[in-house]
């Protein structure tokens, strides 16, 4: 019965270190971004603009952070912003009325009012999809699941930046339904010594990146929340017209977090975007998700080697300072 056991613990290490397929038989090796595997590393180089490179390291194996490091490389000199973290989501669910009116097109819907469950997305290590479209690479993580909800993770790089997008592409079988979700990077590593944002009055603010600090709902302007240290910064913010359920009034409801079990779902320390499921306590819409259809739930990343303050200006440049221009007459 011993020998069994034994047997059974080695067939069990085996399988948990077993290397995970990558399919790089849709990735283009034209020169412009640099793929290496090995065993369960996979190291991606890609053209970040400005004569410099951005590099991620991912790591396969099971128990273990999926960026093992992030970093921009300039001059032969590597710079690591982060390492040691976890993509991280909370998927809140549901129901949407159908019957009342409009069917799908409801916008006078109490989603908030109604029964909803939040679960963290987990993500179960399986294989990865390398794939080249146009001047993008993409990787396909398979798999993410809740209990209602599966599909796979996608990180997708963009030459000529130093920006990154990471989603979690899932659907669900279950009629009816209406999502929320907050995503970011969490890690049990002090990767920051500051967390930083501008505040509502467009001044900049910064506080210790404390591992044991409670989450926090935190009110910024321009949608953004940016970890720094030695070596540079990192800001993440979400696609602005992909995330945002509509309302009749633009109120700031603290839409990015950082923190130490955010939810009580993601116990270790993170930063990352947020909604709230209460919105202004009117109408409030949710988002649809019809059975069998890929919700896109995303949240970018980007890189610089400078403070704070300096990242934030080229991430207002993606949506255009947050302000509407003015029209002349």
């Amino acid at each position: 019965m011993r020998h069994l056991w034994l047997v059974i613990l080695v067939l069990i290490f085996n399988l948990s270190n077993a290397q995970i397929k990558v399919d790089v038989t849709k990735y283009k090796n034209n020169g412009e971004t640099k793929l290496v595997i090995n065993k369960n590393l996979i190291k991606i180089n890609w053209p970040a603009g400005n004569k410099q490179s951005g590099e991620l390291l991912i790591d396969m194996e099971t128990n273990k952070p999926l960026f093992r490091s992030i970093s921009l490389i300039k001059n032969n000199i590597s710079k690591q912003i982060a390492k040691e973290l976890d993509p991280a989501f909370v998927l809140t669910v549901g129901k949407r009325d159908l019957i009342s009116q409009n069917g799908w097109n409801i916008f006078f819907d109490k989603t908030n009012k109604k029964p909803n469950t939040s679960h963290a997305i987990s993500l179960t290590k399986k294989g990865v999809l390398v794939k080249s479209i146009g001047s993008r690479t993409i990787l396909v993580i398979s798999e993410l699941n809740t209990p209602t909800f599966s599909g796979n993770l996608e990180l997708t790089l963009y030459n000529g930046s130093p920006l990154f997008n990471v989603a979690a592409v899932v659907s669900t079988q279950i009629d009816s339904t209406a999502i929320l979700y907050d995503a970011g990077l969490v890690t049990a590593q002090r990767n920051w010594e500051k967390i930083a944002w501008a505040d509502t009055d467009n001044q900049m603010q910064s506080i210790d990146a404390d591992l044991s600090q409670s989450s926090k709902a935190q009110a910024v302007k321009y949608r953004t929340i940016i970890g720094s240290n030695v070596a540079g910064s990192l800001a993440v913010f979400p696609a602005p017209h992909q995330y945002f359920y509509p309302l009749d009034e633009a109120y700031n409801l603290d839409f990015t977090w950082y923190g130490k079990n955010y939810k009580s779902l993601l116990p270790t320390f993170g930063i990352g975007i947020r909604q709230d499921p209460m919105g202004d306590k009117r109408w409030v819409p949710w988002v649809n998700a019809p059975p069998k259809t890929n919700q896109r739930l995303n949240f970018f990343c980007m890189l610089n080697t400078d403070s704070p303050a300096v990242l934030l200006e080229e991430v207002k440049k993606f949506t255009h300072n947050d302000k509407y221009p003015e029209l002349a007459g």
